[in-house]
Formats: C-alpha cells, structure tokens, sequence
C-alpha cells in the first residue's frame, strides 16, 4: 500500500522571486500515520485549524510550536523539506534560462560536472561581495522583469544592464554567455510560462522522489491547495499515468543529482488545509522555517532563535537550493559524468506534454 505524504509551502511569492519580506521558501512534507497525528494533535488540544501564522501571535502559541519541532517525532523518517534563498534561485534562473541556452548551441552540456550550479554561484557570489551592488541588483531585478513581461521593452531593458554590468567586473567570462543569450531570448521566453521561474513544482518532485526512494514504493500526495501544482496538472496526470503502467524506470541527471522517471506517484490530491492535519503539519515545518529566516531580528528574534535551535533545524535530509563557496566537482560530487541530460530527456519523451502545458 502506497504511503501518504502530506505537502505545504510557505515564503511563496510566485515570480517575485526577490520580493524582500519573504527571501526563503520552503515546501515541507511530512509522512505521519493515523497514529502519529493523533500524538502531534494532542499537544495543541484544539478543535480548530492549527496554522502557523496565528499560533505565533502569543506566548502560548509560540510554546506549541516550539513543542511541535522539538517532539521526538521530528526525525528525517517523518519530515522532508526543500528550502530555497529566492536570490540564489534568480541566479540559477539565469543559468538555466540563459546561459544553458547559449551553451546547449555552442555543443556544451552544462549539466555535466555540475557547471550550472557553478555558474549559479559564481554569479550570486560575485554580485554579493565583489561587483557593482547597484548594478547587480539591477540585473537580477531586471531578468525577473523581463521573464514576468515578455516585452520588448523589459528586454531591451535587462540587456543594457547586463552589457553596463559586464563593462565594469573581471569576471567577464561568467556574464559573457548571458550577453550571447540575447539572440535566443525571444525563443526562451516562448518556451517559458508564468510558473517557470517559481519553485514550487520543480521542489516538489526533488521531494517526492526522496520520499519514493526512501520509501521503496510509490507515494499518495495530499498538498494543500496550490495554483502552481494545479497549473501542471496536465503533466502530472500524465506522468501518474505513465507509473501505472509500470514502465522501465530510468535516472535522469548526472552522477547523484538523478530524478527517476516517470515520478512515482500513485495519486496526488488537492485539499483545503483545514480538513486535514497532516497538511497542518506541514504548514508548521514550513512556517517555522521561513519565519525564523525573515525575523531574525526585531520582536520576534527571541522566538527566531528558539527554531534555529531545535530538532527540526538539526534534521540532516534537507534539501536546499543555497549558495556555496566551493563549486568544484569533487566537493558537488559531479566527477563521473555518467548519465543522461535531464532536458534533453524530457524534450523527448514529454515534449507534447509540456508544450500543452503551456497553452
């Protein structure tokens, strides 16, 4: 019997990626039985939908929180969670929109070795500590611009920034393919629709690819309602479709950054938060999580650090989308080069899927 698997997100500000009150999302999920929940469900002794946002407003509340992440059910066997810096991801975005582009046309396999992840890190670290701020912060602001708009204007807008960037730093060979970007962009931005650059689909297949890998078996989602896991329906019924067929599976991705295809779902399942607490419980890992990084200082650092000191906060099985100060292969674990390129894949064997996805 397929296990269930209960999502929630929190920090979602769809493609204001760089919206400056929420600068981490996290979709958490969470694999708690009947049983389990009841155990949680006690500590908050309440009829009522347990959410977050309204049990940090008091002491109290802020007391069951705290009980909840550090209950000894808070172990890696119960609790998966992706945990995203949205600055970094616009780095990536650039990477994977732009630069893969270019690369991919000039016969390079960015994938291979983890260079995209490089280039990702090369271009947050730099525009961090070493190039022009204002500049920077310019052309990330301006790339998720142009990607929300689509127009001539929001192009022409983003390239001059990015030509003015490149003129000023050393680095020039990181923002030289982003330059040679310009000849295919109105092909990337057809190839893209209003949920490319959000994360919230793309984490939640990392994770539910964790969770059938841990689990040896296909997993059952219910997810809290979600526009943006409701905009690929068309792909996920699909895919369900596919895994019912049992077909051969395959890895996609290189060396240990692999996904297995089709996805491993047995069903997935759209609900309203209030009737259910596992989803509940999902919105408190979450929550937790976001809150403790947009409060780090004011009112709330007091409560901030107590969630930065918990069980939760020490779980060893996070998956993160955050910088790194060493990109080599040895340290991503991308030596080997064995695998298969995941777009390359998809295009092939979902292509028609994805192009009506997007209309």
């Amino acid at each position: 019997m397929a296990n269930t698997i209960y999502f929630d997100e929190s920090g979602n500000t769809g493609q204001d990626m760089l919206n400056k009150d929420q600068k981490v999302f996290v979709l958490a999920s969470v694999n708690f039985n009947e049983d389990q929940q009841n155990i949680l469900k006690s500590i908050f002794d309440t009829g009522h939908e347990i959410h977050f946002k309204n049990l940090k407003n008091s002491n109290a509340g802020r007391k069951k929180i705290l009980e909840f992440i550090n209950h000894p059910l808070i172990t890696e066997e119960h609790i998966l969670a992706s945990v995203v810096n949205k600055e970094f991801n616009v780095a990536g975005q650039i990477t994977d929109l732009l630069i893969e582009t270019v690369m991919h046309n000039n016969g390079v396999d960015l994938y291979k070795g983890g260079r995209n992840i490089a280039y990702a890190n090369w271009i947050y670290t730099f525009g961090q500590h070493f190039w022009d701020n204002i500049l920077y912060n310019k052309f990330i602001n301006e790339f998720v611009s142009m990607i929300r708009l689509k127009s001539e204007k929001s192009i022409s807008v983003f390239y001059e920034t990015a030509k003015e960037l490149f003129l000023t730093v050393k680095e020039k060979s990181v923002l030289q393919p982003v330059l040679d970007s310009r000849k295919y962009i109105k092909e990337v931005l057809l190839s893209i629709d209003k949920y490319s650059i959000d994360v919230t689909f793309s984490t939640f297949l990392v994770l539910s690819d964790l969770w059938y890998k841990s689990q040896r078996s296909m997993i059952n989602i219910r997810f809290d309602e979600s526009k943006q896991i409701r905009h690929y329906d068309n792909y996920l019924k699909h895919a369900i479709e596919l895994a019912a067929k049992n077909p051969d599976l395959k890895e996609i991705g290189y060396d240990i950054r692999t996904k297995t295809f089709p996805p491993q779902i047995n069903s997935i399942e759209l609900i309203d938060s209030k009737n259910d607490f596992g989803v509940q419980c999902a919105d408190l890992v979450a929550s937790s999580i976001t809150f403790m990084y947009n409060n780090e200082n004011g009112r709330y650092a007091p409560f901030s650090k107590e969630i930065q000191k918990s069980k939760l906060l020490n779980l060893s099985n996070f998956h993160t989308i955050w910088y790194t100060d060493d990109v080599s292969p040895e340290a991503l674990s991308m030596t080997k080069n064995k695998g298969v390129n995941p777009l390359d894949f998809l295009v092939d064997n979902m292509g028609d899927i994805i192009k009506k996805q997007k209309e």
